[in-house]
């Protein structure tokens, strides 16, 4: 649900919290965004910028692979334990990972599931894998060649750069979600989002608390649900990017994916761009809106 941290909804603070932004929202924030003819009716929840809760926990996790690999590198000419630089090799990357799922968790109806699925997704698993497995074997067989713990640190700083420019992408772009009042004493229209090229999710026709409908394309699903708090019930636009986090659809590009953008290009991460037409469909709801305050 869309509830704040002590519990309850918070619709009267769409603009968000300056002090997310150091004391005043940016004015490169409010030129940029854009509000589409189609959600006219529809407000603008800004969600919590994450990329600065990225910071701390990517400098620590990087002190953890720096010592993991001094240790490992020393092994042999110092008395320091290749098992402890084995060891801070393989909690770099992996405090960083759980960090950012972490972050997620700062939005309210995080997906975390999602986050760690897609973290792991392509090369990524095999990596985690190769460093669990290294780490395993040199737990249990401790081998007294030099090379094998010098290869440890191989997959782990892969692992780490991975899973840094994962979070640095996808936590650079403003995040928000569309919000209206609605009646749910009707069922909702179906058959109109279907032929509009909307997937129906639930088995009926007016669920609450719920996902309704989604619209996929490439790179992210764009998501229709549905919430009740105490006696008012909301429709929620949701823009969910492949990485399990949510994006504001109608901010300019150049706000969008700003962290390390020739690093992440590098990395094959590229900006989605949001057709108008996903929202086809949305204007069969207009006779469910309430006027309710």
């Amino acid at each position: 649900m869309l509830l704040s941290k002590e519990g309850v909804y918070i619709l009267e603070n769409l603009e968000g919290d300056p002090k997310w932004w150091g004391g005043r929202i940016p004015d490169a924030l409010l030129i940029n965004e854009t509000h589409p003819e189609k959600l006219k009716l529809w407000k603008r929840k800004r969600l919590l910028p994450l990329l600065n809760k990225l910071l701390f926990p990517a400098c620590w996790s990087l002190l953890l692979l720096a010592l993991g690999i001094l240790f490992t590198l020393l092994d042999h000419r110092t008395n320091f334990s290749e098992l402890i630089g084995a060891t801070l090799l393989l909690m770099a990357p992996i405090s960083l990972g759980l960090s950012i799922i972490h972050i997620t968790n700062s939005h309210e109806d995080s997906k975390p599931v999602l986050v760690l699925t897609r973290m792991l997704s392509n090369t990524r698993i095999m990596w985690f894998l190769i460093s669990i497995g290294l780490f395993l074997i040199g737990l249990i067989i401790r081998p007294v060649n030099i090379m094998f713990w010098n290869l440890m640190i191989i997959p782990s700083f892969i692992l780490w750069l991975e899973w840094f420019v994962f979070g640095s992408f996808y936590f650079s772009s403003p995040g928000a979600v569309w919000l209206i009042k609605y009646n749910p004493k009707k069922d909702l229209p179906m058959e109109k989002l279907i032929e509009n090229g909307w997937e129906w999710v639930p088995d009926k026709l007016n669920p609450v608390n719920s996902p309704i409908a989604i619209k996929k394309s490439k790179n992210s699903i764009l998501e229709l649900s549905s919430l009740k708090y105490n006696d008012a019930y909301f429709l929620i636009l949701s823009w969910w990017q492949n990485g399990g986090v949510r994006h504001d659809p109608f901010v300019s590009q150049k706000l969008r994916g700003l962290a390390v953008p020739s690093l992440t290009k590098r990395f094959g991460y590229n900006i989605s761009d949001f057709n108008l037409n996903m929202l086809d469909g949305i204007e069969f709801l207009e006779k469910y809106y309430s006027n309710q305050r």
